[in-house]
């Protein structure tokens, strides 16, 4: 049997009466009624000015309201990504019984669409803020929620000791139905995990509270009654006694029809009766003959019937004999045979043994290669706190699809040349990089173009441009893709950052740049040219854009593994369009929750369903 908390009883009563709740990120990025969607615009625009006001608890509110309304209709991901932008909200102000309920809300979505992980990361969020109000009844509500999702996963060992703290909490507080709550679901996971003993008790336990809760449940129905009017007594009374003389005239009714049935059905039963008596009477001489002569007959068969069977016997005896010497000859072959094929197995099966032992330390010599080739790659990229040196605010979301990756990230400082023992940094230059394939040759790949890009700068290359041309000689020389069949290479966004002169300088080979200025979206596409590969033209000129920056920007470079990952209802591509439009909704958090959403909703994509098909690299900063 299972027992439900009575949070996410009040919860699936909400989500029956929601109609377009599907799951997240099952489709394209959906939309709001036209009414809905103008409350939550004009809910939005409060936001913002009660922010700029510095009335924290009002912005608090209107967040709140806009991720009921995408949760009522059916927007998950969008009413995710607003509860989570409440959180620092609440935080700054303390409240901290908001911030227990946002995650349990968030565990709830994920619960309801079957995301059990994460939705015991969030309730496990909400547990650490219940004990931090140190609220008995409130902590036991979250233990029971904890352990609901552990009982779920079929994680007995973990459901229990909750369970037993939230027992003891509920004890504590006084309240039966939250400690017959925490009986059940006691009694659930210990028959599961076969402890027949304890699941008595905690049976036991339960029969007495619940006779308990009941009784209190008649004491609370017996004080309605007495509270009511001594008029809406005697109502009662007199429609109770008319109710009653209704019936016992219907039910006088009823038998005088049918004392006058039956007494005309007997008067005519009796007439058949004797009919019957006499009719069965003839019946019986006429079996009687029939059988006499029946018998005769049987006797005359039966004689017939052993000569036959005497005939019968002695031919299935001789039949019998020659059957049994055939089947005799056909299992010794059979025996024979079987005995030959064993011995062919069994040396088979040893040699097929020694070749799966032989591919088995093959593949642990490969694995210990890619294992090691790995060491070196993420000694070779730079860390996430290096890019923070030059901008507080980025992130840098790299998902590799197998150990070893063929996208990579590239940045470096431009140091003044003018200062020989005391280099001063004046320019930042940053890049994602697709490298052709995936896994181990697009580990290789990577390792020679990031060596490249360092040997370019230190030649006192500078503009985007130019260190793509430069790029593309050194890929073709490198490969010597003029000699050989060798077609590998790279589509890439690179640009350059002057603090001074408050420009972006960018450069692309295929990858495009967005960026968001102003609550602006602005995209700029590369040239329609890779760095080396199938053209091997070591002329190739790029083009070199540039952006002025006169206000905070957030600028993004990225691969096409996240844009072109299968995943929804459906299995279609992520797309671009909803990739820029996932981007227009984050540029506003802080580098660290932008990483996060952008994890969240590519897990929730892909699912479990579909594997990941190429490596992913998303790079973030903001300027000015």
């Amino acid at each position: 049997m299972i027992f439900f908390t009575p949070r996410i009883i009040r919860t699936l009563l909400v989500l029956l009466l929601i109609t377009v709740c599907t799951s997240l990120l099952s489709q394209e990025i959906g939309t709001l009624p036209k009414e809905k969607q103008g409350d939550v615009d004009r809910y939005l625009e409060l936001v913002s000015r009660y922010k700029q006001a510095g009335n924290t608890e009002q912005a608090i509110f209107y967040l709140n309201r806009v991720a009921f309304t995408y949760w009522e209709y059916g927007n998950l991901r969008e009413a995710v990504s607003y509860f989570l932008e409440s959180v620092p909200l609440n935080n700054k102000v303390k409240n901290y019984n908001d911030i227990k309920a946002i995650y349990s809300n968030i565990g709830l979505i994920y619960a309801d669409l079957g995301h059990f992980d994460l939705a015991l990361e969030y309730f496990n969020k909400s547990l650490e803020t219940r004990r931090y109000l140190n609220n008995k009844a409130e902590l036991a509500a979250g233990l029971i929620d904890v352990a609901y999702i552990h009982r779920v996963l079929k994680q007995h060992d973990k459901a229990i000791p909750l369970l037993e703290e939230a027992l003891s909490l509920s004890r504590d507080v006084g309240n039966p139905r939250l400690t017959l709550n925490c009986l059940q679901h006691l009694s659930a996971n210990y028959n599961a995990i076969g402890n027949l003993a304890k699941t008595q008790e905690m049976n036991s336990e339960s029969t007495l509270l619940r006779q308990q809760v009941a009784k209190m449940d008649v004491e609370q129905e017996y004080e309605e009654i007495v509270s009511k009017t001594e008029a809406e007594v005697e109502r009662e009374r007199i429609q109770r006694t008319a109710q009653a003389l209704e019936m016992e005239l219907r039910k006088i009714k009823s038998q005088a029809t049918e004392d006058s049935l039956s007494f005309a059905l007997k008067a005519q039963q009796d007439s058949l009766d004797k009919v019957e008596e006499i009719v069965l009477r003839r019946q019986q001489e006429i079996e009687l003959l029939e059988s006499r002569q029946k018998i005769q007959e049987l006797a005359e068969k039966e004689q017939q019937a052993q000569l036959q069977a005497q005939q019968t016997i002695i031919y299935s005896v001789l039949g019998g004999f020659i059957l049994l010497l055939a089947l005799s000859a056909f299992i010794l072959k059979g025996y024979r045979d079987k005995r030959r094929a064993n011995t062919l197995l069994s040396h088979q099966n040893e040699e097929i043994n020694e070749q799966k032992d032989q591919i088995q330390r093959q593949n642990e010599n490969i694995n210990k290669s890619i294992n090691y080739a790995q060491g070196i790659q993420k000694a070779l990229l730079p860390v996430q706190k290096h890019l923070e040196n030059f901008f507080p605010e980025s992130f840098i979301y790299f998902k590799p699809r197998d150990v070893v990756s063929g996208d990579y990230y590239w940045f470096k400082p431009i140091v003044s040349s003018t200062e020989k023992y005391n280099p001063k940094i004046h320019k930042v230059a940053i890049s994602a990089i697709d490298c052709t394939g995936h896994g181990v040759p697009g580990a290789f790949l990577s390792m020679i173009g990031y060596n490249l890009l360092d040997e370019i700068l230190d030649k006192k290359v500078h503009e985007p441009g130019e260190i793509l041309m430069e790029l593309n000689k050194g890929i073709i020389r490198t490969l010597r893709q003029d000699e050989t069949d060798n077609r590998d290479g790279m589509d890439m966004s690179l640009c350059v950052w002057d603090p001074q002169k408050r420009v972006i300088e960018y450069a692309g080979a295929k990858n495009p740049l967005v960026y968001i200025k102003n609550d602006e979206l602005f995209r700029i596409r590369g040239d329609k040219e890779s760095i080396g590969g199938g053209g091997a033209n070591a002329d190739l000129k790029f083009t070199t854009h540039t952006i002025e920056i006169d206000g905070p920007t957030w600028v993004y470079l990225f691969s096409d593994g996240y844009i072109d990952q299968f995943g929804g209802d459906n299995g279609r591509k992520f797309m671009i369009k909803n990739f820029i439009k996932l981007l227009e909704h984050i540029h506003k958090f802080s580098g660290n929750e932008q990483r996060e959403i952008l994890r969240i909703t590519f897990k929730e994509w892909k699912r479990d369903k579909y594997d990941q098909i190429d490596d992913v690299l998303v790079m973030g900063f903001n300027v000015g």
